[in-house]
Parts: C-alpha cells; structure tokens; sequence
C-alpha cells in the first residue's frame, strides 16, 4: 500500500512538472498579465489558492485508482488541437483559456470523474484569472449606465445619457472599462466557488453563492459609479473622487460584497453532512478499469498533450519555409490605369518590422487617383506579426471618422468579396481619405483579423507563415461618408480592371 502511495505521489509530482514545462510559454504570459494589469491583479491569489487545494487535497488525489474515460480523451484530443491552432495563430486569449481545461481533462482521461472532483476543479478557478474577462466590459459598461440612469432620477439629479457618457450640469463622466466592474466580478466569482469547495458538499449550494457574487458585485460597482456622479454633482465636479477612486471603490465594494456575501455564504452551509456528494460534484459510480486499459489511456492523454509543442514547434520553428525573396504580387498598369507612380502617399498604414512595404499610386484615364498599399511580412515571429496590437491603420497623425464593412463582387483579381472601409481626417492639413483594407494569407483574404489569424495558423503549421496587408486609399471631397462617393467607384473600377503581377 505504501509503495503504491509513493508510485502514485511520484506520478503527481512528475505531473505538475510535466505542465509546467509543457506549457511555461503561458505560463508565463499568465504571470505577465497578473503583474502588469490592474485588472487581473488577483491572479495571484488566484495561483495561490489553487496550490492550496491541491496540496489540500494531495493524499487524495494520490490514492486515486485508474478510472479511464473515453469521453475525457476525446474531449483532450478536441481541446490539444484546439489549443496546436491557436498557438500556431498566436490567439493568446484561448491559449491561456485552454491550459486548465486541458490539465483538468488530462486527469480525467486517466483517473476518472473523480480527478475532476478532487483537482480539476481548483485547476478550473483559473478561468477566472483568465484573460476573457475584459473583453465582456462594453457588456458590464452598458449594464452601469442602465442602472445608473434610474439612480440619477431617483434622487432628482438631471442627466443626459449617450452611450458611456452620462452629463450632469456641474460636467460629464465617462463610464469607461475601468468602471464596468469587472475586476470586482473577476474577485467575486472566484472567491464563490473557492469557500463552496471547501465548506458546501453539493453542487447547488456553490452555484447559488456564485450568482449572489456576481449580482452583489455588480450592484457594489453601480453604486460606486453613483457615489462618483453625486460627489461630482454636489462639489461641482471639485470632489478628488472624480479623478482618484480606486480606494473608494475597494471600500465599496467590501461593503456592500464582500460582507454581505460572507453571511450569505455562512448561512448556505449545511447543517449536517448528509450529503452523498463532496465538494459540490457527485461522486463517480464507475468501477476501476486499471486492469482491462493497462496504461494506454494515460499513454494516449500525455501524447495528446506533448504534441502540442512538439508539432508547433517543429512547424513553425525548426522546419519553416524560409521566402528571402517573396514579395506580395502587386497591380500591373493596362490602359485604363497608368502607374505605379511611387513616393506619392495619400496616406500610410503604420505597422512594425515589416519585411516589405510599398505604397504605389495609379492614375485612370479620367485623372482619378487610386493609392494601392501593402505591409508584408515574409515569416512571422514574436513582435514581428501581420494581426498585431502595434500595427494600425493609422498613426497619431490622423483621426478615424467612420468605419464598416463593405461588400464586394467576388470576380476581382484581389479575390476578396468585402473589404473593411474607413473614413479618416488628417489632424493638420484637415483633409480626408477614405480607406479600403483587408488582409491575405495563402489564397485566402479577408478583412476579418479574426478570420486571417485562424487561417494563418493553420498555415503556419504547413511552415507557410508568410501574409500581407492591403490598402485602397484615396482622397474625399468633405467630411462625411457622401462626399467619397466618387473615390469610391474608382476603387470598384480599380479592382475589377488592373491585374497583378
């Protein structure tokens, strides 16, 4: 019994390292994040309580008999591939997403639901730590003006209420990311789950503290934007609250969440271990198969799991195709455009380390004007990507007045069927360009950065990271989307006339 004990503390132990090496790369983007964004500041405390309730739950975890379950190994193969894709397109979101679920997954292949029960589920507190969260602010912006709006009328203090902004007579608040709350949601949502694992035994009992959370935390952050809006409005915008309430909102938010929920949570538990179940997820009723599977499923799991960095890095890194000479094809002249004529920008995208960049101007017969640009990158690396946070459409030079998608005909030598159209103005000399823009990867375009990024993972797996921008560009005759009416028929003239080369 106590060599089995140490076989199966040595194979948890080995484990923990396995993922940690398997999978440092997110590992560090999660220590980053935690460090440099006030927003995911708590995944420490996060990380922490995690490890405490492994180690909690270590000797349980180590005397558990092999359970296989094929619908868990079918599951890790679908969250392995998912996961090979989005490193291959640098998608960071889902990377650092799928690391729990694919560790929790792992453990079931291989010991069963139980492994769910006793690690998967701390392992899964780490989506809330997650870089998901600040992606869902516009939603939780919009709920704190809503329910702000009924607060103002309730005490009687007039506002006007567009979009994020809401205008009181002593001035105007912005109710921006920072004020959706979702940090305090973030905390809240963990820290529910966390107290029912430990002191509620079903399941029930953790979700109903989990949605008073997030229903305490929220109202905690309405409140706190309506404290700010009535400081501002009796001090006649002079309270220091307006510019500095990251206290304020803390205070607020123990307050009125973090108290109350406490007494919540203590009233929730249960009176008597009655309970089948522990830790909120009911026990599993299959009978150990270690004698029938042997060691193929937890073979099978931990190769799904090592071929992630081993096929990506083989693809995109030891074996891809190296194109020193590659340059996007560009439009040709014919006889109704003449060009290119080079050194004459209407404008110019900004993006960074780019291995080709060309903007090329082409006059038509009636003297219309049309800007053809292209940013290309030969092979893609870190800080050097065609979808990337630092590569914009524009520098600080210009202001963007619209922007929308446009449907095209497919039969155009671009072979794009809706481009992505912007309006800008040129903050010194006050004229304006319209902009049509889209990417390409392989033979595929698209507008969509998504779309490309997804596509070109794949093809990075094939060792073919090469891809491009491109860019119509022409002048406007005033400030609206009306006047370009005429540069936009010569960019639909363009695109079905010239060819490329």
């Amino acid at each position: 019994m106590k060599a089995a004990t140490s076989r199966g503390g040595f194979i948890h132990l080995v484990s923990l390292l396995f993922f940690a090496i398997i999978f440092f790369p997110e590992w560090a983007d999660y220590f980053e994040l935690w460090d440099t964004s006030i927003v995911y500041a708590h995944g420490f405390l996060v990380f922490a309580a995690i490890l405490f309730l492994l180690i909690q739950n270590r000797d349980e975890i180590i005397a558990l008999p092999l359970n296989p379950s094929l619908i868990a190994l079918l599951g890790l193969f679908a969250l392995c591939a998912i996961m090979l894709v989005a490193k291959a397109a640098d998608i960071k979101t889902i990377r650092l997403l799928a690391v729990p679920f694919i560790i929790a997954c792992w453990g079931w292949a291989i010991w069963g639901f139980d492994y769910l029960r006793k690690a998967g589920v701390p392992v899964l507190l780490l989506v809330f730590a997650a870089p998901i969260w600040d992606d869902m602010s516009p939603l939780f912006q919009a709920i704190t003006v809503f329910f702000n709006r009924f607060l103002l009328e309730i005490v009687n203090i007039p506002a006007e209420i567009q979009e994020f902004y809401i205008t009181i007579p002593g001035g105007t608040f912005f109710v921006a990311g920072g004020c959706s709350g979702v940090r305090y949601l973030m905390v809240a949502l963990f820290l529910a789950p966390f107290y029912g694992y430990l002191y509620y035994k079903n399941f029930s009992r953790s979700l109903i503290l989990t949605l008073i959370a997030g229903f305490l935390s929220m109202f905690a952050n309405w409140i706190r934007v309506f404290g700010i809006i009535v400081a501002g409005h009796v001090t006649d915008m002079e309270s220091s609250l307006i510019e500095d309430h990251e206290l304020f909102g803390w205070i607020t938010f123990i307050i009125l969440c973090l108290v109350p929920l406490f007494f919540i949570a203590r009233a929730l538990e249960p009176k008597a271990a009655l309970d089948s179940s522990l830790n909120g997820i009911p026990r599993s009723g299959k009978v150990s198969r270690t004698n029938n599977v042997g060691m193929t499923f937890p073979a099978l799991a931990t190769a799904f799991v090592l071929a992630v960095p081993v096929i990506f890095y083989s693809q995109t890194v030891l074996f891809e195709a190296e194109n020193p000479d590659w340059t996007p094809a560009v439009p040709v002249s014919n006889e109704q455009w003449r060009g290119p004529l080079r050194f004459a920008e209407v404008w110019q995208p900004s993006f960074v380390n780019a291995d080709v960049s060309e903007d090329l101007m082409f006059v038509s017969e009636d003297l219309q004007r049309v800007q053809f640009s292209l940013v290309g990158y030969r092979s893609q690396a870190q800080n050097k990507e065609l979808v990337y946070y630092r590569n914009r459409l524009f520098d600080d030079g210009w202001q963007q007045l619209s922007s929308n998608r446009r449907a095209l005909e497919p039969t155009n030598v671009f072979n794009v069927d809706e481009v992505t159209e912007t309006m800008l103005l040129n903050e010194s000399t006050g004229r304006t360009v319209l902009v049509w823009s889209w990417y390409e990867v392989g033979d595929f375009a698209s507008p969509s950065r998504l779309q490309i990024k997804l596509v070109g993972g794949l093809l990075a797996l094939t060792g073919d990271s090469k891809g491009a921008f491109l860019a119509l560009a022409g002048q406007c005759d005033g400030l609206t989307l009306d006047s370009c009416g005429e540069q936009r028929e010569a960019f639909e003239a363009f695109i079905s006339a010239v060819e490329r080369s």
